[in-house]
């Protein structure tokens, strides 16, 4: 637990040092890019606290210049920085609307594409995905995790729809990634982090153009199977099984 406070301590006073000027100055450019770099070192700063290393595989299947929408199997709260460090580019969160109860931090997020959604308002949640759509087909990449909330036992969820229609609506392609490790290095209880690695693998792409709508569960299929074949088994679940 002593861990766990040290590295949200420290993460949240580098936000509050971090953000300000980050904030100004990506607001005085016009571009979030600084939002991001700065991101991205708070991120490695909490892993190294944390004593998590980050191993990447398949980074060749993500093509420098070309739009793509991540999606992951979501395991634990060290999955988003994990992915921040680990996708080599500047990539749009969806994310949950009570993230926008933290100062500094929710507007670092607006400015930098994040979109906001109310898993309870149908109505919200359509606008919001829609404005996720606009904003790739003007060529902003994504990450969302299609399960909804992380696991509490280490088994990947089945996902929701939302996500795969906004990639057919875009023509997006989807770049399928697996997460192993995170949910041995942060339990969903009690509060702890553990030292770790977390593995990040990318798959190769799914490409959505020419696919109607209506393809969309068969879409989600593949990139469900996809991605639960390059997650390695949880120590307790296979453990389990064994016994």
């Amino acid at each position: 637990m002593l861990r766990a406070v040290l590295v949200v301590s420290t993460v949240f006073a580098y936000i509050f040092f971090a953000a300000p000027f980050s904030i100004l100055y990506a607001l005085v450019r016009g571009k979030p890019d600084i939002i991001y770099q700065a991101g991205r070192l708070g991120c490695r700063i909490g892993l190294m606290l944390a004593g998590v290393k980050v191993e990447v595989e398949g980074q060749e299947q993500v093509e420098p210049g070309r739009t793509y929408l991540f999606v992951a199997n979501h395991q634990s709260n060290c999955d988003p920085p994990a992915l921040l460090v680990a996708i080599p580019r500047d990539v749009r969160f969806i994310v949950k609307k009570e993230l926008q109860r933290i100062p500094l931090l929710s507007s670092a997020m607006r400015i930098a594409g994040f979109v906001f959604i109310d898993r309870k308002d149908r109505v919200n949640a359509l606008q919001e995905m829609g404005r996720a759509v606009a904003q790739m087909r003007q060529g902003d990449s994504f990450l969302v995790f299609p399960e909804g909330t992380r696991t509490r036992t280490g088994q990947m969820g089945p996902f929701k729809k939302g996500p795969f229609i906004m990639a057919l609506q875009a023509g997006m392609s989807i770049i399928p990634t697996s997460l192993s490790g995170s949910f041995e290095v942060m339990p969903p209880t009690p509060f702890r982090i553990r030292p770790g690695t977390i593995k990040v693998s990318f798959h190769p792409p799914v490409e959505t153009i020419g696919l109607d709508t209506d393809k969309r569960d068969a879409l989600m299929k593949e990139v469900w199977e996809t991605i639960a074949s390059g997650c390695e088994a949880v120590p307790h679940l296979m453990n389990a099984s064994l016994g």
